[in-house]
């Protein structure tokens, strides 16, 4: 008798974004942007994109134009952070409903998915973490260890580094630059030894 097959469950996006600094913030909203616009995947974004874009390049000018003291610049700059966050949080509402239960597609938005750090994945996942310059990484369960690596140059196959090797099937890596692009990838080690490393995904970290 074969073995009854869970479906998967609904995406959820992340609104960790929230808690993003201003300047970090406006480096997500580009990210997404670049991310969304163009994508197959999401053929018509609500909001619309170039919402998006003038909310970022606001939030911009905005910190651009910031003072030390200045209650009226510094109240600009939360303006434009609510804006954003707004717009976001919208962007982010239209992703799920059509990602519907496809995480891979999902991923390709630019935005985090919800996933629970004990949770069996069943692709392998790389996704913005809640502390600024910080992925957190996923992997299908079935090894007995579990190697990190990331690199910002997936070309050149010397650049690759380790982050780290572990026994459980998900790992955090701190210490990133946001504002970079950085790949990310997993081998598992079974009895058999190190298994061929998955493909690597691509973040922006923030």
């Amino acid at each position: 008798m074969g073995t009854i097959q869970q479906p998967m469950k609904l995406v959820r996006i992340s609104l960790a974004f929230k808690r993003l600094s201003a300047v970090l913030l406006a480096v997500f909203g580009q990210a997404v942007y670049t991310a969304v616009n163009g994508n197959t995947s999401f053929p018509a974004p609500y909001p619309a994109l170039l919402l998006l874009q003038n909310a970022v390049n606001d939030l911009i000018s905005k910190i651009a134009l910031q003072q030390p003291g200045n209650k009226a610049s510094t109240s600009a700059v939360k303006d434009a952070v609510v804006e954003l966050n707004r717009i976001l949080k919208a962007l982010a509402g239209y992703v799920e409903f059509e990602s519907n239960r496809n995480q891979t597609m999902a991923l390709t938005s630019g935005f985090s998915i919800l996933l629970g750090r004990m949770a069996k994945a069943t692709v392998f996942t790389a996704l913005q973490g809640l502390q600024s310059g910080s992925v957190d990484v996923n992997s299908p369960v079935g090894g007995k260890s579990y190697i990190w690596g990331y690199t910002t140059d997936p070309v050149g196959s010397t650049a690759w580094l380790v982050a780290a090797t572990t026994t459980q099937a998900y790992y955090t890596i701190n210490g990133l630059a946001p504002g970079t692009k950085y790949w990310f990838r997993v081998a598992l080690v079974t009895p058999d030894g190190q298994q061929d490393w998955s493909t690597p995904i691509m973040v922006h970290v923030v």
